[in-house]
């Protein structure tokens, strides 16, 4: 059973290590400190899975970033850690997405975000184009 918690100080390592398998321009681990306060921890029998960070301003929520273990991918982890940022109840919850990713652009449509602009060279790795999805609450 995959439970999502607030993350606390010594779920920090585990982050680190997952963010460095989950992608090609991993944030330090000062960035990931820096927003302990805003993340969220997947865990299965207290082993880490996966994080998301969620930032709530007014009545928006932008999900800032999430990842899940390779080895635990494909199991609805990220599917249960987008509810958790969905609990927030905002109007609205965007966040960016590689244009190349399709597989992550597939689950955050199936939530029914929608492309709404996209940001040039947005990805410092390869200047790669994000996407700006978005969720409207009350739309």
């Amino acid at each position: 059973m995959i439970l999502i918690e607030k993350t606390q100080k010594e779920d920090i390592p585990y982050i680190i290590d997952i963010e460095n398998k989950s992608f090609p321009n991993p944030w330090s681990p000062e960035q990931i400190i820096s927003v302990m306060d805003k993340t969220f921890v997947a865990k299965e029998e207290n082993a880490i899975k996966g994080f998301i960070c969620v930032e709530n301003v007014a009545d928006e929520t932008h999900i800032l970033h999430m990842a899940v273990h390779p080895d635990s991918r494909r199991r609805g982890i990220a599917k249960k850690m987008i509810l958790k940022a969905m609990e927030a109840n905002s109007k609205k919850i965007y966040l960016e997405v590689r244009e190349s990713n399709l597989e992550a652009q597939n689950l955050y449509k199936g939530f029914g975000f929608k492309v709404v602009s996209k940001r040039k060279n947005y990805y410092q790795d390869n200047n790669e184009t994000a996407l700006i999805m978005e969720y409207l609450r009350y739309a």
